[in-house]
């Protein structure tokens, strides 16, 4: 803290200087000035906390000293110290903020109670005002989470209004007197590679910064207010007033987003709705408007929803068309017809001179179906399924090349290693699909007598190849895999004391009570009566 001591006479300062226990009250620094002109000066120049001032001095007066530091809005706590024991100075200084009024002779006890209580004021005033700075800080920081959080909340529900309505008053001014509300919405998700590139790991980042430089044009205009969409990864702006500035005024966003972050971004924006419960439908209006975009036209980068034409979108060229020729060149590992397909598709495609986002997203739907459908037929594990994820986690992204442009190709050939890594998983041994139906169509029918003629009559295959892969691919025969499928099941059945042995037998596939229990005799060790005697044992009475 520092004071300021301005008097005419240089034993006056000196006796303050010397009276005052400056360490006591905190106070480090000490000036002094001999006219209220050098007094101002050094006011501007120190901002103290505590000034002393005479009210006689030639030139500016003390009631001017007094004058300036209330209009200069320093917090400075003023003691008169006068020799004039008049009221009408005593009410003038009051009036001009003065903390205290003492006359001279000074008297020491006065000084330093004057001082004592001056002091304790400032820092009173100085912490209310830190804590309340801090306030305001917490609440500019907090208010864009507030009006993500609340508007947010309204697209997804507009009947939540009542909820935030007292909240949307106080910090945004939006009343039940505000009767409609047009959105528009600003994507990240066409980015052209540059902007891609420089916040790949920092997309937050730049939703961040393009819903800050929107908030700023809406604010200057008093049209509206942005936010951020978080689960979108969009900004999403709302006007409240004048709709019919939306365009020019998007068009200057635009503008000032190019020259801020030097990327090109695309805006759509519905129509005027009623406030609250069009908010939901004004915001679907703005993000099917993108949706629905021509990507392959890159010269437009606003798009209106009144403007767009919409008619039922069908899927053109789909791939699921291929899928037959992708799924048996995947099977065997023919990798040429792979990509063969693949290209017949994208030509297929490419033909369309409309491309948007709603029907990329329909062709990736297909694909990831496809990519489900084969895992699933040829029985590929957990295990194999994550291995498989490592290459691709097959998440949606626009197929854009370093100008922003849709290209194809760049989708047909992750589609094309994708398929390619299922397919090598396959033909490794991993994964023999032949076998592992055969394996599944065993499990299925256990019971029956399945024999190497009647599989190589279901799966088209000779006896033979079915029993030399079968026994590489699950490291048995085809018979000890069966008879051991058929004990298993039999020792579960076996914990139940009820069952006969007969009808275990039969249950799992043999006829013949003996031929059961000498298979299950070879296997376990011991006789179904013994196994079940066994385990009987083992188990602990209830009683």
């Amino acid at each position: 803290m520092k004071a300021l001591i301005i008097d005419d006479e240089a034993h006056v300062r000196e006796t303050i200087r010397l009276l005052v226990d400056w360490d006591r009250f905190g106070i480090t620094e000490v000036y002094e000035a001999a006219s209220g002109e050098e007094g101002i000066a050094l006011l501007q120049q120190e901002k103290p906390g505590l000034v002393f001032t005479d009210i006689m001095m030639p030139g500016m007066s003390g009631l001017d000293v007094l004058s300036r530091i209330a209009e200069s809005g320093i917090r400075s706590k003023a003691i008169v110290i006068s020799g004039y024991d008049d009221f009408t100075y005593v009410r003038s200084a009051l009036q001009f903020g003065s903390f205290d009024y003492l006359l001279k002779p000074i008297d020491e006890e006065e000084l330093e109670e004057a001082v004592r209580k001056a002091v304790a004021a400032w820092l009173d005033e100085e912490n209310e005002r830190s804590e309340r700075l801090q306030s305001e800080t917490k609440a500019n920081l907090y208010r864009p989470m507030l009006a993500d959080k609340s508007f947010v909340q309204l697209l997804l529900d507009p009947d939540q209004y009542p909820m935030h309505a007292a909240t949307l008053q106080r910090e945004f001014g939006i009343g039940c007197d505000q009767k409609q509300v047009l959105a528009a919405v600003v994507s990240l998700q066409s980015l052209d590679t540059r902007l891609q590139a420089k916040f790949a790991s920092a997309m937050d980042l730049l939703l961040f910064a393009v819903t800050n430089i929107c908030s700023e044009f809406m604010s200057k205009e008093s049209l509206g207010l942005a936010f951020r969409h978080w689960h979108r990864h969009e900004a999403v702006l709302l006007f409240f007033d004048r709709f019919e500035m939306a365009g020019a005024m998007l068009e200057r966003i635009n503008e000032g987003l190019y020259a801020a972050l030097r990327g090109q971004f695309h805006i759509g924006y519905g129509t005027v709705q009623p406030f609250p419960s069009g908010i939901q439908r004004t915001f679907h209006e703005a993000e099917t408007a993108l949706q629905l975009r021509n990507m392959r036209d890159q010269s437009v980068h606003l798009h209106p929803y009144e403007l767009r034409k919409q008619t039922a979108h069908m899927l053109q060229a789909p791939l699921a068309a291929y899928e037959d020729q992708l799924v048996l060149a995947v099977r065997m590992n023919d990798l040429m017809q792979i990509g063969r397909s693949l290209k017949d598709w994208e030509s297929q495609a490419s033909k369309h001179p409309c491309l948007h986002i709603r029907q990329l997203e329909m062709w990736w739907q297909e694909f990831t179906l496809m990519h489900s459908r084969l895992l699933l037929e040829n029985e590929v594990d957990d295990e194999g399924e994550e291995l498989l994820s490592e290459a691709d986690d097959l998440s949606f992204r626009l197929p854009l090349n370093e100008q922003g442009q849709p290209d194809l190709s760049i989708w047909t050939k992750r589609m094309e290693r994708i398929l390619t890594e299922i397919a090598g998983f396959l033909i490794r041994g991993d994964r023999n699909p032949v076998m592992r139906s055969i394996e599944k169509y065993v499990r299925l029918h256990y019971r029956e007598q399945i024999s190497l003629e009647k599989l190589s009559e279901t799966f088209h295959l000779s006896p033979s190849h079915i029993s030399r892969s079968f026994k590489t691919e699950f490291g048995e025969t085809l018979t000890d895999y069966m008879t051991r499928l058929r004990i298993n099941k039999a020792k579960l059945l076996l914990a139940d004391p009820e069952l006969k042995i007969t009808s275990i037998a039969e249950a799992v596939g043999y006829q013949d009570e003996k031929y059961f229990s000498r298979a299950f005799k070879k296997l376990e060790g011991v006789s179904p009566n013994r196994f079940r005697k066994q385990h009987a044992a083992a188990v602990p009475s209830s009683q």
